[in-house]
């Protein structure tokens, strides 16, 4: 996966980003984060679906702690809970449309693995766009 930082600016070009925006909040140290891009994003498939569907945006909670508290309000606000990794999907003009924490590279029992989430949302954008 070739994540992009997201620009030091808060003024950025809706038009640059295509229909569907994943959004990783993270940090250095932080042990599921390290996990997640070992299992998930050095992973062939993951990463070949990721660049063919998704812009990828990485954030460092400790470089943006601006970013971090937003998106993670939201996260908390849905979810009922919040943690590092982060996963957030925006829209074009980056405002969440859902996400949660780790994801596992594969599903199990009551878990949906990253890809199954990726594909929930690519399939179903539209719709949750209109909630």
């Amino acid at each position: 996966m070739g994540p992009r930082s997201i620009p030091e600016s808060t003024g950025i070009e809706s038009s640059y980003f295509p229909f569907r925006v994943y959004h990783l909040v993270g940090y250095s140290t932080c042990h599921w984060c390290h996990v997640m891009e070992k299992e998930s994003f050095e992973n062939e498939e993951i990463a070949q679906y990721l660049n063919e569907h998704f812009i990828s945006i990485k954030v460092d909670r400790e470089e943006r702690p601006d970013v971090d508290k937003l998106y993670m309000s939201f996260i908390q606000a849905m979810s009922g809970h919040g943690g590092w990794p982060m996963t957030v999907f925006l829209t074009p003009d980056l405002d969440p449309i859902t996400g949660g924490t780790y994801f596992p590279p594969h599903d199990s029992t009551g878990t949906m693995g990253l890809p199954s989430v990726l594909r929930l949302v690519t399939e179903n954008v539209s719709g949750l766009l209109q909630i």
